[in-house]
């Protein structure tokens, strides 16, 4: 199939997608899994768009990487000293004893957060036996057609895009 670049630039054949991410925050031997902002050796571009809780807001542009959900989990039992103790109760280093589970976008999954869904113990959800809360991040994701997409008609009449042309090798013609 040849198609214009017409129809590439008016966005005729674009397609939008829905992606749903899902986290979970459980509960552990070593202690329960936390979402929060604070999370430790990630970057501050990479959690822009966090809020105060650690939940990415709606209408948020993300990329490759961003932290939608921030969440730490207890590493095992490490015994501290009790200087260590006392810096930690001083400054609030979680880095030592927790580590980072977050959840990020993951390879080619850019796009814009639509809607956000928290699912708590408390509310009365179905969540499993060791589950605290359930966060689902829905992103939407805009495709523009390409070379090797496979089109159809209604006809069953089928075939593959291979080359998109400019607007005067191809042009629409009032008859």
């Amino acid at each position: 199939i040849i198609l214009s670049k017409r129809l590439f630039t008016e966005d005729v054949f674009t397609s939008i997608h829905i992606v749903e991410y899902s986290i979970e925050c459980l509960r552990t031997k070593n202690g329960d899994e936390e979402i929060t902002r604070d999370i430790p050796n990630v970057s501050e571009s990479s959690k822009r768009y966090l809020d105060d809780e650690g939940i990415i807001m709606i209408g948020a542009e993300v990329k490759e990487g961003d932290v939608l959900v921030g969440k730490i989990s207890p590493k095992g039992q490490v015994e501290l000293s009790s200087e260590e103790k006392l810096l930690q109760a001083i400054f609030g280093d979680k880095s030592k004893n927790h580590k980072e589970t977050s959840l990020k976008v993951p390879h080619g999954g850019e796009g814009t957060v639509a809607l956000v869904k928290r699912f708590k113990v408390q509310d009365d959800y179905e969540l499993d036996a060791d589950v605290i809360e359930q966060i689902k991040v829905y992103v939407v994701q805009k495709r523009k057609i390409q070379i090797g997409d496979k089109m159809a008609g209604r006809h069953g009449n089928k075939g593959i895009i291979s080359k998109i042309v400019p607007v005067e090798d191809m042009p629409h013609l009032e008859d």
